[in-house]
């Protein structure tokens, strides 16, 4: 195994699936307590992401693989993360106070060594370091949102609400579309000239999109329609492309593809599910279920389907990478389409929409532990 941060992926996705089949078996009405999706996103997601990004970056700026010492960003994102989810269980007001502020040391460092590997790159970088630039961005605007609320009381909700959709849409949502124009081609086995055209062209569009949706959910909320708008049309671009393309190998599967392919269809049904319900509050709480379970966990299981032999087993592929992909890969078809009905279940309140999000985070980490085992033989 590397030394570097790579080495601790495969462990970061699992958490990220388990936690999403705890939160989602945790069901209580239409809702979840926030410190079951603290579990999911803070403790799970966001180091996933900030390794996934270790692991990404090296190869957009054609650079050495990342250094040992980088892992202590994404494991003081999980230290912060646990600290939240503290703070929700116990009500310890300097875990409320000291986390965030971990958080955005996190991201401070991250940034930094990305600023390096940036400038130094030979040649012109790939545009999807912007993506993951302007997610770190968010992120930390989220994590900035957090840390001040205690000393804004009276805007406490709508910087819950800002740290919500920059969180959501912004860091996750703009490193899941950067990393999909990067991923698809290389699933799919055939290669995509205009990814990069494209990657430069959409980026002022949905990083203009978060934006105001963000600052106009919480405080001025037709700023957030517009900005919905914004975020939607390079994302319809991206799966009119993804479909036009690859149609074949979607529908053929055989590999995790059908599972990408799928979460950016799930981002834009959270995205439609937002705006009909932007004034309901109660149903406005299916979002994040939506989100999970319809762009999440399609996201993860299709990432972690193709790259969980590579991370386990850097270097020459071998037929134990074929096998372990085609394993990985098992119905995802069928997962596929059960996660965005679920989702769509879910954000509506229907147990069965939860249910299918639980099943198919068992399937993904059971796989997973299955080709971990098969590692060791």
């Amino acid at each position: 195994m590397s030394s570097s941060p790579q080495r601790f992926l495969p462990f970061s996705a699992a958490l990220t699936a388990v936690g999403a089949g705890l939160a989602l078996s945790a069901l209580n009405g239409n809702w979840l307590p926030a410190t079951l999706w603290h579990l999911v996103f803070a403790v799970g997601a966001f180091p996933m992401i900030l390794l996934a990004m270790a692991y990404f970056v090296p190869v957009l700026t054609r650079s050495g693989e990342a250094p040992r010492l980088l892992v202590l960003a994404p494991l003081a994102a999980l230290a912060a993360g646990i600290g939240i989810m503290g703070y929700f269980a116990h009500g310890s007001l300097v875990l409320r106070l000291d986390a965030p502020w971990l958080g955005l040391s996190a991201i401070a460092g991250f940034a930094a060594w990305m600023g390096q590997r940036w400038k130094r790159c030979l040649g012109h970088p790939n545009p999807c370091l912007r993506w993951y630039a302007a997610a770190l961005g968010c992120f930390a605007a989220g994590l900035l949102a957090v840390a001040v609320s205690p000393y804004w009381p009276e805007q406490m909700h709508a910087l819950r609400l800002l740290h919500i959709h920059a969180n959501t849409l912004g860091f996750i949502g703009l490193t899941a579309q950067g990393t999909l124009h990067v991923l698809l081609p290389t699933v799919a086995g055939r290669p995509d000239p205009e990814a990069a055209v494209r990657l430069a062209r959409d980026f002022k569009w949905s990083l203009a999109g978060v934006l105001l949706v963000a600052l106009g959910a919480a405080f001025a909320p037709p700023l957030a329609i517009a900005g919905a708008v914004l975020y939607a049309w390079p994302l319809a671009r991206l799966m009119v492309h993804a479909w036009t393309t690859w149609r074949h190998e979607i529908v053929d599967a055989g590999s995790s593809l059908p599972l990408l392919a799928a979460a950016p269809v799930g981002l834009a049904l959270v995205l439609g599910h937002g705006l009909y319900h932007a004034r309901d509050a109660d149903a406005a709480r299916g979002d994040i279920a939506l989100f999970v379970v319809a762009f999440l966990l399609p996201l993860v299981s299709g990432a972690a389907g193709h790259l969980l032999p590579v991370w386990l087993r850097p270097g020459p592929q071998s037929e134990w990478h074929r096998g372990s992909r085609r394993w990985l890969a098992a119905g995802a078809r069928l997962r596929g389409v059960l996660l965005l009905l679920g989702g769509l279940l879910a954000a509506g309140g229907q147990r069965a929409g939860y249910a299918l999000g639980v099943a198919c985070a068992a399937w993904l980490a059971l796989s997973m532990l299955a080709v971990v085992t098969r590692r060791r033989r």
